[in-house]
């Protein structure tokens, strides 16, 4: 009777035991599929500001539509950085090769740097459902050097599907949302630069 007892009891501590470990955390960046090799033959010199993102999914949680007017926390699944600086990085990287120019920068920035340009990025939806369609939509900015005169404010629509319903897909189609948006900011660089 004395060993069934001892049984049930490690038993029991052992169930215990693996009720209390938790699920391992997964972490996502979002990044270019493409080598992001550098050429620089150009002087152009241009600002990229923090990315303004709603509040909503400005979180360390991914987060996730699950219905019309309901989202879902991943709680195992988080930003390995700030999002809005994570999208910040990714555009000011996707600029410097799409433009092939070095001289980007994300703020803040030091008072004496000298800018051709100033980017201002607002995204009012990005993401969407798991093994769904994801959105990236906004307005994007850009102004003189001095970032003290607007010269082009234009609006941007990008839909990726995803290919399965992992949490890795949609942050890589997330990811080529991003390099679709920052082409279409390097080309309407290129426009102004063209005028001049």
């Amino acid at each position: 009777m004395k060993i069934i007892s001892k049984v049930v009891l490690i038993s029991l501590m052992l169930l215990l035991s693996a009720c209390g470990t938790s699920p391992k955390t997964n972490f996502y960046f979002l990044g270019a599929e493409h080598d992001a090799e550098i050429t620089t033959n150009e002087k152009l010199a241009i600002g990229v500001w923090q990315v303004v993102l709603p509040e909503i999914i400005d979180r360390p949680e991914i987060v996730t539509r699950t219905g019309a007017h309901t989202i879902e926390l991943a709680d195992f699944h988080r930003w390995a950085t700030g999002l809005s600086s994570n999208v910040s990085l990714l555009i000011a990287n996707e600029l410097s090769f799409n433009l092939k120019t070095g001289h980007i920068d994300v703020s803040p920035w030091s008072a004496h740097y000298k800018f051709d340009y100033q980017v201002r990025v607002h995204i009012q939806e990005f993401g969407g459902k798991l093994g769904d369609e994801n959105t990236i939509k906004g307005v994007f900015i850009i102004l003189n050097g001095k970032g003290n005169k607007k010269i082009l404010e234009e609006s941007f629509s990008f839909n990726e599907k995803v290919k399965d319903g992992s949490y890795s897909e949609m942050v890589a189609a997330m990811s080529r949302l991003v390099v679709s948006l920052s082409g279409q900011i390097a080309q309407a660089i290129r426009v102004q630069q063209d005028k001049i």
